[in-house]
């Protein structure tokens, strides 16, 4: 079973519970993710400076290696910022789940 945790026009990710990892979709192309994984490329997206990219002498594009994997996405500005709506977006619900799941086992223990 497949669960999508978060979407935006042009990604997704989804959990797949039967292996414990995430499927970023991303303009054609899926790319599984175990959770440290994500995590850490979501630190590589969000560490990016927007503001040097925003610089005339910066460069058009950054290249990102994805971790654990031979393969890299080449990125613009736009697309930059678009990984970061999904992945805060993936990593909000993510914490709001969690959030909920600590406060059902806590209701649910405490008669």
């Amino acid at each position: 079973m497949q669960e999508e945790i978060f979407k935006t026009k042009t990604a997704s990710i989804v959990h797949l519970e039967w292996s414990d990892s995430f499927l970023l979709t991303y303009e054609q192309e899926k790319i599984t993710f175990r959770l440290c994984d994500l995590y850490a490329f979501r630190k590589r997206i969000m560490n990016l400076d927007i503001i040097r990219l925003l610089e005339a002498d910066a460069p058009d594009l950054e290249i990102i290696c994805l971790p654990h994997c031979d393969r890299c996405l080449v990125l613009n500005l736009h697309e930059i910022l678009q990984f970061r709506e999904l992945l805060n977006g993936t990593f909000d619900t993510l914490e709001l789940n969690s959030s909920i799941q600590k406060i059902l086992r806590k209701n649910v223990f405490n008669f």
